[in-house]
């Protein structure tokens, strides 16, 4: 989550892959998940082998973010201003998924070097779901738009049943990340670091 623009590499491989032997028509039925447990599901059929099915399982949220749907705020916006006739969204999704979206690859753009940067941008479809609200705000403060949310505490999945805040300000946004450790000694060793660096920060 905090790697944004970073793609998900065996998601790139998978579609590039059936991008390359799309004339063969290669079956495809694959699941895996990302060690911050985002699971993938990717299918695909011979008869059909320009349409992907691509789903996606989030990180459970914590109780103190909200999730619209079964996604982000923002995140359905993300998508379609990312992708546009690329991916489709499927509602509902299938069991068992926050998210299923139908790729056609025969809409892919001719050019190899726009074609492979758009493969690029889907393999990092969990930056755009989970990002879809820091997004949102900070396309708010570059706008400088009305602000409807202002100085207001906003949740956002971090990890599995973890969160960061998001609070925003007529000038400024502030994220803060909480820490949790389960061993208190481990607490006690991470605030004396930042203590420190905070002392050398303003010791410069």
């Amino acid at each position: 989550m905090i790697l944004l623009q970073c793609p998900c590499r065996y998601l790139l491989q998978v579609l590039t892959t059936q991008v390359q032997n799309l004339e063969k028509g290669v079956e495809l039925d694959c699941q895996w998940v990302e060690f911050d447990d985002v699971r993938y599901h990717i299918q695909a059929t011979v008869k059909n082998p320009n349409i992907l099915l691509l789903s996606l399982s989030l990180p459970t949220p914590p109780p103190e973010t909200v999730f619209s749907g079964g996604l982000p705020q923002g995140a359905i916006e993300a998508i379609k201003a990312a992708y546009g006739v690329v991916l489709q969204i499927l509602d509902p999704p299938r069991d068992g998924f926050n998210l299923t979206l139908k790729l056609n690859l025969s809409k892919l753009p001719p050019d190899e070097e726009h074609k492979q940067a758009l493969l690029v941008k889907i393999a990092s479809i969990r930056e755009v779901v989970l990002g879809a609200p820091l997004r949102a705000v900070l396309k708010q403060l570059v706008s400088r738009g009305v602000k409807s949310n202002l100085n207001k505490l906003l949740s956002l999945v971090h990890r599995p049943n973890e969160s960061f805040f998001v609070v925003p300000q007529a000038d400024k946004v502030t994220v803060i990340f909480p820490m949790r450790f389960k061993d208190s000694i481990d607490t006690v060793l991470a605030t004396s670091f930042l203590q420190v660096r905070g002392l050398n920060h303003w010791g410069e």
